[in-house]
């Protein structure tokens, strides 16, 4: 399967926000995520800090406004 894990970074730290991604639209001020299971989850002051295809994982960070 290609699910990906989404996870929020800061410093050296990762945490993950949601497991089994197979959706994600970016949306005014954040992104909305979407699992296998049809979990929603949407997340503000966040932007896409990068995707590792091969990894199946999807970095945010905080955008501090």
């Amino acid at each position: 399967m290609c699910e990906s894990r989404a996870v929020l970074v800061k410093g050296s730290s990762e945490t993950t926000v949601l497991e089994d991604v197979v959706y994600l639209e970016p949306i005014d001020g954040g992104v909305r995520l979407r699992n296998i299971e049809g979990k929603t989850l949407e997340l503000k002051n966040v932007r896409i800090k990068g995707i590792d295809f091969l990894k199946h994982m999807i970095y945010l960070e905080e955008v501090h406004h």
